[in-house]
């Protein structure tokens, strides 16, 4: 029975270390520290974000093209999560899914002219030494209050086509 005890409070624990893991994540974007951000990815993580930036390949390129594409188009952004889960594929593997609705404010001094979408993650973990990591993140949007002068969010596709 201990053992039992001991593994469902394990599972747990992990279950929580994931939530914890992209908390964070958001969290760190919305405060733009974009080191601390990059460090929730493995070092060969890949970011699949294709209505904006591709796919990224490995935690600096994913630190480089977020940032730098990000950095300079807003004064204020919040991330919020909703409707996360997760489950453990394996003793030091997961995968998990949510749903993101995030708001860029260009301007911190306008709060009423904001860019607002959509969106749906995936992602797998794997357990390092240092905790819970993001190896594969996918980011789908599929809206957008169509207020997004700077196209950060444009499909590349119809970026394309005009």
């Amino acid at each position: 029975m201990s053992e039992n005890l001991e593994a469902r409070i394990a599972r747990l624990e992990d279950l929580d270390a994931l939530k914890k893991v992209i908390n964070v994540y958001h969290q760190r974007a919305d405060r733009f520290d974009w080191n601390a951000w990059a460090e929730s990815f493995t070092e060969d993580s890949v970011f699949v974000f294709a209505e904006s930036f591709g796919t990224m390949t490995g935690r600096q390129q994913i630190l480089d093209i977020c940032r730098d594409s990000m950095d300079h188009i807003y004064g204020v952004m919040q991330h919020i999560m909703i409707n996360l889960d997760f489950e453990l594929t394996g003793q030091d593997t997961a995968t998990g899914h949510g749903n993101l609705i995030f708001t860029g404010i260009p301007d911190a001094a306008k709060p009423d002219q904001f860019v607002q979408s959509g969106g749906r993650y995936d992602w797998q973990f794997r357990r390092t030494p240092d905790g819970w990591r993001i190896t594969h993140s996918q980011l789908e949007f599929i809206w957008n209050n169509g207020g997004d002068s700077d196209d950060v969010f444009a499909s590349k596709d119809a970026a394309e086509a005009a």
